[in-house]
Formats: C-alpha cells, sequence, structure tokens
C-alpha cells in the first residue's frame, strides 16, 4: 500500500508523546507537505519509526530535541532522526543492529535489530553516526 510519510511521521509523533514528555523531549517533524508516497506496509514502517523515535526520547533523560527530517531524493525518500542525547559509545556502534544486544538498562535489544530488518523488506536501508554526550542521527532510506 502507499503511505503518507508525513501522516505517519505525525502518528508515530503522537503514540510517542508520553515517552517524551516524560522527559521534557520536543519533538519537531520537519516535513513541508511536499514528500511523496511510498509504497511500503505502513504498519511495518510504523513500528521501524516508532522504535527510533523512542530510542532519541529515551537517550534524552535530561531533554532536548529530537528532530525528524525527511527529504525526496530522485528515487528515494530519505528520513533522518536525531536526538541531542548521550550517543552511542564506539565499542557499541558495530553491535547496535543485532538481536538482543542493547546499552539500556531493562532494554531487550529488539527495536533496532527489526527497525534493520523491516528496511531490509522493504528494500531500503538504515544507518547512523553518532557521538558521546553529543547525539545520534539515524537515516533511513527507501525507495519512492
Amino acid at each position: 500500500t502507499w503511505a503518507d510519510v508525513e501522516a505517519l511521521g505525525r502518528e508515530v509523533f503522537a503514540l510517542a508523546e508520553p515517552h517524551g514528555r516524560r522527559t521534557n523531549v520536543r519533538r519537531v517533524f520537519a516535513g513541508d507537505g511536499s514528500l511523496p508516497s511510498v509504497s511500503v506496509d505502513r504498519d511495518l514502517l510504523k513500528q521501524a519509526l516508532l522504535n527510533l523515535v523512542i530510542n532519541g526520547c529515551q537517550a534524552m533523560p535530561s531533554g532536548g530535541e529530537l528532530k525528524v527530517t525527511p527529504r525526496a531524493e530522485p528515487h528515494r525518500l530519505e528520513l533522518e532522526i536525531s536526538d541531542q542525547g548521550v550517543g552511542i559509545p564506539p565499542e557499541a556502534q558495530k553491535n547496535i543492529f543485532s538481536l538482543f544486544y542493547t546499552t539500556k538498562p531493562g532494554g531487550t535489544g529488539v527495536g533496532l535489530a527489526m527497525a534493520y530488518r523491516i528496511l531490509q523488506l522493504h528494500n531500503g536501508s538504515i544507518d547512523f553516526s553518532s557521538k558521546v554526550n553529543c547525539g545520534t542521527t539515524f537515516r533511513i532510506s527507501l525507495p519512492a
């Protein structure tokens, strides 16, 4: 099915609202209404985005801004999910998409592995950059 990514982003932000409120995180969706729809399993993509947004909120226990920036590229739709959180330690970065690997107390290690798999299923990709105590940016790319 075809999904409106901006509507999906607003839905994900509504679902993540309690997490953001708990840690005083401002959620910003920087879409401008000009994005193409993408052919995806809407529920799966929503789950992947929700995992990334909740992780971002949890990475900012003292508050900050979580920003989702969508971009239409030729034949691709890209989403950046950026937080101003604790970052991912360098020694953990190679494992973060591994099932059951977690750096969070009480974490299951399922969220990022699931997001990775969901994007694979849609012929998309996910990668990230992170700096300890500065934040993390995940980049999702999907065929448009």
